[in-house]
C-alpha cells in the first residue's frame, strides 16, 4: 500500500517550541503566525499535525506536566520532609534558571477567563488538581511511616505546599532570585508537623 508523505519536521520539537510559546504569551495572546513561525511549519501542517490550537495548547500542557514530573515532583520518591524540601528547593531552581525557558511557572500563571476554550480551561485546572492529589499522597505515606504526626491536617499542608510551588512560580516569574526562593523554602519547611510516633 502507498504510504503518505512523511512529514517533513520534528514533531516533538515542534511541540516543545509551541509549549514555550504558550509560556511566554499565554493561550489568548498566542497567534496561529507566531506558533507557525516558532515550529518552522505552516497553519497546514499544523492542523494536520496537532488539529486545531486548542488541542495543541492541551498537548502543550501534558509535555509540560510531564517534564515537571521529571524534573520536580520526582524530587518526592525521596520520602517525608526531605522529599518536599528537595520537591521545593528544586523548584526554586528551575522556575528561576531563564536559561532554556521562561522563568516561573507557566500552569500557575495560566490565566482562565470566560472567554477560554472549555477543553483549554479544564486541562489548566485538571493541571493544578493533580498536584494536589501527589502531595496528598506523599503525606499520607509519610504519616503511615511514621514521618508525620498523624493530627496533621492533611487538606492544609496539602494546599500548603502546593500553594509554596505555585508562590515559587509566581515570583520566580515577578524576578526573584533562586537565594530568595530558597529562603522561602527553609520557611515553608519550618511548619513541618514533627512526627509524635
Amino acid at each position: 500500500m502507498p504510504r503518505g508523505r512523511p512529514r517533513k519536521f520534528d514533531r516533538d520539537k515542534a511541540l516543545h517550541d509551541a509549549m514555550l510559546v504558550f509560556w511566554r504569551n499565554g493561550y489568548h495572546a498566542t497567534s496561529m503566525p507566531d506558533l507557525c513561525a516558532a515550529m518552522g511549519i505552516d497553519v497546514k501542517s499544523l492542523y494536520a499535525a496537532f488539529g486545531s490550537k486548542e488541542k495543541l495548547y492541551v498537548e502543550a500542557v501534558d509535555l509540560y506536566m510531564k517534564a515537571s514530573n521529571d524534573l520536580l515532583w520526582a524530587h518526592l520518591k525521596t520520602g517525608g520532609k526531605e522529599g518536599i524540601r528537595e520537591l521545593l528547593l528544586a523548584t526554586s531552581q528551575v522556575m528561576t534558571d531563564s536559561g532554556s525557558h521562561p522563568v516561573g511557572c507557566w500552569i500557575t500563571m495560566a490565566q482562565i477567563d470566560e472567554d477560554m476554550p472549555p477543553p483549554v480551561a479544564a486541562t489548566i485546572r485538571k493541571a493544578r488538581y493533580d498536584w494536589l492529589g501527589v502531595v496528598r499522597a506523599h503525606l499520607e505515606a509519610a504519616i503511615s511511616k511514621g514521618e508525620l504526626d498523624t493530627s496533621a491536617d492533611l487538606d492544609a499542608l496539602t494546599r500548603f505546599y502546593v500553594g509554596i510551588v505555585q508562590a515559587i512560580g509566581v515570583q520566580a516569574h515577578d524576578g526573584a532570585k533562586q537565594a530568595e526562593m530558597d529562603g522561602l523554602v527553609g520557611i515553608a519547611m519550618a511548619n513541618w508537623p514533627l512526627s509524635t510516633a
